[in-house]
Formats: structure tokens, C-alpha cells, sequence
């Protein structure tokens, strides 16, 4: 079958070859111009389906205020009732009030603060209450649909109130004033169907729209029914005349395509094809057509492979130099920062005092937090990701254990860090801040350090750090600590972020930028 369709499609001539080409090409625009046609077609229906939400939302607002405004009555007499000691006047006036407009009439029963009934309507002998509740109520519509029973329950699930409405009276209220329409209206709930609103049924070819609005955390639905005609003969007319449409638009585009483009442009492409990197230029043929842009665009191909071979040249250049003098920079950079390092530690193992070499010792840090970021940008530079935060900050939790003071020689550095990349800026300023926190709790008797990075959005990660001594009051030297909050409030502004301080828990987060899609495994 395969190879049939594929002679008959050779022995098929060019022009009906780019005819079909053009149609299906223009397929899209016919589909999308019959779709509108539809819609346009079918804009009363939906219209229709429009005014039936709108309808079912007009009379389920109806329902829910009528229903409201009973049990705030409810609520407000129980409440009295509770407060009193003879609820006689108040069972009257409440159930008076509840018979009178803008009130749905109904029979109800009344609760205090026991099982009983306090008040009722009158001939109405009240059901048990159900044990499960809701936050309004709990409606139940009685078999045969000409009752709707709602049970009204405080936050404490304690009885408040038993209402019965009988078809009639919902009907009236979800219908006043009246709303011109051809619709069925029902409450359901489950196989159980209030009709509120009854209509002549709709033709044999028309279809029904159907909106449904649930209430009582779902337990009852009020439904709207309503028939929509069927299409006519003009719609159908209006269908159809986008295909027509299509057909023509296609049987032009072939003509103007074919004689105009495709002719010149397939003796420019062969002479295109035939260019090889290298050649010396393009012998372009003369083009005859209407459209000069097509000569211009074979002198303008020829100008832009000379461009380019020079260009790329150029770069290719220019990438090496710079790779070279980037990598150069780092490596030294970091060979310095390695020698200061090692100066300092000399120099601190040779001072006189504890202060001296605590002194240099927090100078050391800053400088080994700095080297870790040359040597880890330097590492990740042919790849061209930034500064991977993951192994820099093993590193430098690595260091700061190592040059952590005597006092301070059990504290553990425990990390919970996300394989993620940053600008080397970012990176500088997460080390230098992680020194800061990590230094200060060491200072202050720290024990256990937690440091914490994870992405919070494709862009953006969170970095924490908890130190357990700072956790509550601090006991640490207050002209230490005024230099730590205004350092580490310092390198946060670096990172474009507010300083996040919990001081219950003793730990510092700040939001910082990440290069996007560099997650690693």
C-alpha cells in the first residue's frame, strides 16, 4: 500500500504536487477559520449556556440568603434562649419573625443548651439530629421531594436549631421576583429531586444545558436544566463558506508560489547547494520574476558567507584568548589568596598571645573562604556554569573545623546542600556570610552548625545557617555581636536579599540568586 501511494504520488505532476503541498499547508487557517465559523455558529447556544450559569447563580444566591437569613434568626434566639429564664416571649416573637417576609416560612424547632426543644412551631414534632454536622447545617430532602430538612449545629456540634421548608415556600423564595426563562430548577441530593421550577419540554433535535451549584460541603446541588434549539440552515451556511474559502486560498497561493518564488528560488538553491566553506564566491544565475527581493537575497547569502567566514575566524580567536586569560586570572588569584593564607597561619603560630592569633586566625578564614571560591570557580570554568555552591561549601565547612579555636575544637558543621550554581559575586558573598555566622558561633561556644541550601524556584535558592549557641539569649561580647549583625546585614545587601533572623531557633536565611537549569544530579 505504502509503495502505491508513493508512484502515484511520483507520477503526479509539480503543480498538483504543490497544490496539495499549499492545501495543507493552508489547513490549519481553513480549520481554524471553520472553528470560528462554529463558534460564531453556535453563539446563541452559548449564550444560552452563559445565561444558565448566570441563572443558576442568581437562584442559588436566592436560596442561600433565604436560607441565611433563618438561621442567623436561629442563632440569635438561641442565644437569648440560653441567657433567659423564661423563653416564652422570645420563642414568640422568634418564630413570629421567622413566618414574616423576608423570611421563608417553615416550621422549626428551637435548642438551649440541652437536647430539648425549647420552642416550636406549631403541629411540628421535631426528628432526632443526625451525630455527623457541617458548618451551616446538615439539609436533607425527604422522600418524595416536597420537604427539605436542614439540622443547624454550633462550632461546638452542640443542636442549635431543626427548620423544614415545604417545595412551595423554597419555590417562592428562590423565584421572587420572578425570571423570565425557559428552565427546570431542582435541588438534588443524591436520588432525591426538589423541583423549585417546572417548563414546557424542548423539540426533538433540541439539546439541554445542564449547571449545577453545590451546597452544604457538598451534600445537596441545586440544578438548572434548559433547552437549547438546534442548528439551522443558516449556520450550516455559515460553516461551509470558510472551506470554500480555503480551496480558493489555496489555488492562489499555488499560482503565486510557483510562478513567482519557486521557479527563481529552486536556481538559486541549486547554486547555493553547490557552495562549498572555502570557495572563492557565488556564481549566481540572472533571475526574470516580479520578485527582485529574491536576486537581492541570493547577493545578500554571498555577503554574509564571506562575513561569517571571517567573523568566525575572528571569534574563534578571540574565545581562545580570553579562555586563556580568564583561567590565568583565577589560577593566580588563588595561588595569592593560598600564599596570604600561609603567611597568616605562620604569623599566628608565631604570636605572642591568644589575641594575636585569634586575630589572625578570623583573617584567615575570610581569606581560605575567598581562595575556596577562585578554586572552585576555577574548576568549573571550562564548563562555563558559574561557581557550584555544593562543594564550596563542603570546603569551607572543612576549613572553618580546622581553624576552629581550641574552645570550640568539638563543634560539628553539619550540610544539607543542593547541587546548585551561582555567579561568582553570589559566591563570594555565601562564603563570606557562612564564615561570618560559622566564626560568631564558634566565638559564643557553638557546638553544632547547620547550614542549609536548597532552590526555592527555578532562579532563586534559600541559604540557612543555625548555630545552636546563638539559639535564644546569646551570651557573647556585645561590641562582637554589633559588628556581626552589621556585617552579616552587609553581605545579605550583596546579596540583593533581607537577612531573615530567627533568633529562637539561633538561625540566619537570606534568599540568593542561582543560575537557572544548572541543578546538577
Amino acid at each position: 500500500m505504502q509503495f502505491w501511494l508513493a508512484s502515484r504520488w511520483a507520477r503526479l505532476s509539480t503543480g498538483v504536487k504543490m497544490f496539495f503541498i499549499l492545501s495543507l499547508g493552508l489547513l490549519p487557517l481553513g480549520i481554524i477559520a471553520v472553528t470560528a465559523s462554529i463558534d460564531n455558529a453556535r453563539a446563541n447556544r452559548t449564550k444560552a449556556d452563559v445565561e444558565a450559569a448566570a441563572q443558576l447563580d442568581r437562584h442559588a444566591q436566592r436560596f442561600q440568603l433565604a436560607l441565611s437569613r433563618n438561621s442567623f434568626t436561629v442563632r440569635a434566639a438561641r442565644d437569648a434562649i440560653i441567657e433567659t429564664r423564661d423563653p416564652t416571649g422570645i420563642c414568640r416573637r422568634t418564630l413570629d419573625r421567622l413566618g414574616r417576609f423576608p423570611n421563608t416560612p417553615g416550621r422549626f424547632a428551637l435548642y438551649g443548651e440541652g437536647p430539648t426543644p425549647r420552642c416550636l412551631s406549631r403541629g411540628f414534632a421535631p426528628p432526632a439530629a443526625p451525630p455527623a454536622r457541617a458548618e451551616i447545617g446538615r439539609p436533607v430532602i425527604l422522600r418524595g421531594g416536597n420537604v427539605l430538612r436542614i439540622f443547624m449545629f454550633d462550632p461546638r456540634g452542640a443542636l442549635e436549631g431543626i427548620a423544614e421548608y415545604r417545595r412551595e415556600a423554597l419555590a417562592r423564595a428562590v423565584n421572587a421576583p420572578p425570571v423570565a426563562g425557559n428552565f427546570v430548577l431542582e435541588l438534588v441530593q443524591g436520588d432525591r429531586v426538589m423541583t423549585l421550577r417546572t417548563a414546557p419540554p424542548g423539540g426533538a433535535l433540541s439539546r439541554e444545558v445542564v449547571a449545577g451549584f453545590p451546597f452544604g460541603n457538598g451534600e445537596l446541588s441545586m440544578r438548572l436544566r434548559a433547552s437549547v434549539p438546534p442548528v439551522n440552515a443558516t449556520d450550516l451556511l455559515v460553516i461551509l463558506t470558510p472551506v470554500l474559502m480555503w480551496l480558493w486560498a489555496s489555488l492562489v497561493g499555488w499560482i503565486i508560489v510557483q510562478r513567482l518564488l519557486l521557479r527563481p528560488l529552486g536556481r538559486i538553491q541549486n547554486v547555493i547547494s553547490a557552495y562549498k566553506p572555502g570557495d572563492r564566491g557565488l556564481d549566481l544565475p540572472t533571475v526574470r520574476s516580479p520578485a527582485q527581493e529574491i536576486g537581492a537575497v541570493g547577493e545578500a547569502f554571498a555577503q554574509v558567507t564571506r562575513t561569517v567566514a571571517r567573523h568566525e575566524a575572528e571569534l574563534e580567536a578571540a574565545v581562545v584568548r580570553q579562555t586563556r586569560l580568564v583561567r590565568e586570572v583565577h589560577h593566580r588569584v588563588k595561588n595569592n589568596l593560598q600564599v596570604v593564607a600561609s603567611l597568616l597561619n605562620l604569623h599566628a603560630r608565631g604570636s605572642a598571645t591568644e589575641e594575636v592569633a585569634a586575630a589572625y586566625a578570623s583573617i584567615q578564614r575570610r581569606v581560605d573562604a575567598l581562595a575556596v571560591v577562585h578554586r572552585n570557580h576555577y574548576a568549573e570554568l571550562e564548563a562555563n556554569r558559574g561557581v557550584a555552591l555544593k562543594p564550596l561549601l563542603s570546603e569551607l565547612g572543612a576549613s572553618l573545623r580546622a581553624s576552629a579555636p581550641a574552645s570550640a575544637a568539638s563543634m560539628q558543621i553539619r550540610l544539607d546542600v543542593a547541587p546548585l550554581y551561582a555567579t561568582q559575586d553570589a559566591a563570594v558573598s555565601v562564603a563570606f556570610l557562612v564564615t561570618e555566622i560559622v566564626e560568631f558561633g564558634m566565638l559564643c561556644g557553638a557546638e553544632l552548625v547547620s547550614v542549609v541550601l536548597e532552590a526555592t524556584a527555578p532562579d532563586t535558592a534559600r541559604l540557612s545557617v543555625a548555630v545552636d549557641a546563638l539559639a535564644g539569649s546569646v551570651d557573647c561580647d556585645p561590641a562582637l555581636a554589633d559588628r556581626f549583625d552589621r556585617i552579616v546585614t552587609g553581605l545579605a545587601r550583596q546579596l540583593r536579599s533581607a537577612l531573615d533572623r530567627d533568633p529562637a531557633r539561633g538561625r540566619y536565611s537570606v534568599a540568593l540568586g542561582i543560575l537557572e537549569g544548572e541543578i546538577g544530579e
